[in-house]
């Protein structure tokens, strides 16, 4: 007799069991390769449609994918729009060439082509449309998108308030909403044509002229 038969337990039986004291998952594991195309067609439905106006199934056909499988890994149409706007968070290369008035200018056209030529861009009149039926979409979109964007031209502030250059009692915040202010607005109320660089420039101009250290 083997010693496996003697001791009442065959070696062959715990090839197929998991370690001691590790559950095996149920089902089969989550397929992630889709995720993707599933993220890309909602944004793209978000920014056509609006929130009220998209739906799962809409989604899966852009997506190219079952309905099924959709809600299996998001099973609220508000759960899928939120991952799919954290994911519009975007890295920005900073602007320094020793001169702040043109860092102002780079940073401030860099942050209307985005709003303008991107996807995330095209979204903003749509959440914004819809925050009070749905605070909390727009609060995702603002700190993914909107508080970045911002960052860029208050970096550059403050650099200018280190050098010297702008009031040391410069309120950063105030002076950002007057730079992005006017840039946001004409886009949204005039058309995208309407904001060219040379406004940009004159908006740039006409708020350091208040700035500037004395």
């Amino acid at each position: 007799m083997s010693v496996a038969h003697a001791n009442g337990t065959d070696p062959r039986e715990h090839s197929s069991r998991p370690p001691s004291g590790v559950a095996r998952p149920p089902g089969r594991p989550r397929d992630t390769r889709r995720d993707p195309l599933i993220i890309e067609a909602t944004l793209t439905e978000l920014a056509a449609n609006g929130f009220g106006g998209l739906s799962m199934e809409a989604v899966a056909a852009a997506a190219g994918v079952g309905k099924a499988t959709v809600y299996r890994r998001w099973p609220t149409k508000g759960a899928l729009v939120a991952e799919a706007l954290a994911t519009l968070a975007t890295s920005h290369e900073p602007h320094d060439t020793g001169s702040l008035r043109d860092d102002l200018v780079a940073t401030v056209n860099a942050v209307r082509r985005h709003s303008i030529q991107t996807l995330s861009g095209r979204i903003m009149p749509r959440v914004l449309a819809e925050k009070e039926s749905h605070p909390d979409l727009f609060d995702t979109y603002r700190q993914q998108v909107i508080v970045p964007a911002r960052e860029q031209v208050a970096n550059v502030l403050r650099r200018g308030v280190a050098s010297g250059e702008l009031k040391a009692d410069l309120d950063v915040d105030l002076a950002t909403d007057m730079l992005v202010g006017p840039v946001s607005y004409r886009q949204y109320t005039a058309g995208s044509n309407e904001v060219s660089g040379t406004r940009i420039s004159q908006i740039v101009d006409t708020v350091l002229g208040g700035i500037r250290a004395d």
